[in-house]
């Protein structure tokens, strides 16, 4: 049921992610309220709890969680903090949206999420794909025969590396040292949106290289700084097999400067589903059709004939919403952990795929959302 009052949602963790894209529009996005602002850097937590307006501001999740008045928090920590902040947060009977990855191990991502079913609290995780609005298009359009049966479909997310693609304040460094890397920040996108559109995966392989060993920095505080970029893959070439005939491919990375390769591909047995650069505003993708019953075979829009999807307001604040609804509703937010969780056994399979050069099999799953 709907509630009257807002939701009250705490932060954790005010960099320029959550400064730019979660604290601004918590009131655009759901019937919430920004109530508490949590960093480890006490002169930051201090400032966005003026900057944002927030009722608090904290030092420590175990004194958010001990002094803050809020029903939702979000995770915008740093990666390794994830899963300490994350169990905190859940224990105290609070719901949660992460963001990736939620955690280092499928075993410590399993251990949030029966702590969230201990607690009866919802518990979300981005990355946000499978809420875009393109997305929620393709998702239609496949639901209702436009493209017959999924056979297969190929992602693209690299760029060329953090040192050249973005202009940094901190040192770009760290992205190449083990436990970070493009997997982790870019491959996590394409295993998202692929086992979306095909659901969990059997098995996967990968071939990975370490293509340019030494990195110049190319912008910002840094630049003209030497990186050795040499201790772990930049290019991933990764296959996945879903099952009855159907593979997936994902091609992520830090070593391709530009590409005009779509995002994401959908390829059914009547048509194709083609994504484009989503650049803030996640345009409607491309549509082709082969239907011989009408004569017709080409490219199409589809707004032409596919109801809109697009939600008000939409920003990378998304996943409130949809934990909003989801708690509102009392059923599973879309963005839900077991998905989370999938992905991020595929990752930590890649390596072992890469040094023992097989496939390796998947044993975690999810609901399917097609």
């Amino acid at each position: 049921m709907k509630r009257s009052t807002p939701w009250k949602v705490a932060v954790v963790g005010c960099g320029s992610f959550a400064t730019s894209q979660y604290l601004p529009n918590i009131a655009k996005t759901a019937n919430a309220v920004l109530t508490a602002v949590c960093d480890i850097r006490t002169d930051i937590a201090e400032a966005s709890c003026r900057r944002f307006g927030a009722q608090g501001w904290f030092a420590s999740v175990e004194e958010l969680v001990e002094k803050g008045d809020f029903d939702i928090a979000i995770d915008a920590a740093s990666i390794p903090a994830h899963h300490h902040i994350n169990k905190t947060i859940l224990a105290a009977g609070k719901h949660l949206i992460s963001q990736k990855p939620a955690a280092l191990t499928v075993e410590e991502l399993t251990e949030q999420i029966e702590i969230a079913r201990r607690n009866h609290v919802k518990f979300s995780c981005v990355p946000i794909h499978m809420i875009t609005p393109d997305m929620l298009m393709a998702e239609q359009i496949i639901r209702d025969g436009g493209i017959g049966r999924v056979l297969s479909a190929k992602c693209v997310s690299t760029h060329g590396g953090p040192e050249y693609f973005q202009y940094r304040e901190a040192d770009p460094s760290w992205f190449y040292e083990p436990g970070a890397g493009a997997l982790y920040d870019m491959g996590v996108h394409a295993l998202d949106k692929i086992t979306g559109v095909l659901g969990p995966a059997k098995s996967v392989f990968c071939l990975a290289a370490t293509a340019r060993k030494v990195r110049t920095v190319r912008s910002g505080a840094f630049d003209g700084k030497t990186i050795h970029s040499d201790k772990i893959p930049d290019t991933y070439f990764i296959t996945l097999d879903f099952g009855d005939d159907r593979i997936g491919f994902v091609d992520t990375g830090y070593t391709q400067l530009a590409t005009r390769c779509p995002p994401l591909e959908i390829y059914g047995e009547k048509g194709v589903i083609s994504f484009k650069p989503h650049g803030g505003v996640w345009p409607n993708p491309e549509v082709y059709i082969d239907s011989p019953a009408i004569g017709m075979r080409g490219w199409i829009t589809p707004m032409d004939w596919v109801k809109s999807t697009r939600k008000p307001n939409f920003t990378q604040c998304c996943p409130l919403a949809d934990l909003v609804e989801a708690i509102e509703n009392d059923c599973g937010p879309v963005l839900s952990p077991e998905h989370a969780r999938h992905v991020l056994e595929i990752m930590c399979a890649i390596p072992r795929s890469i040094e023992e050069n097989r496939p390796v099999e998947l044993h975690t799953t999810f609901s399917p959302f097609l």
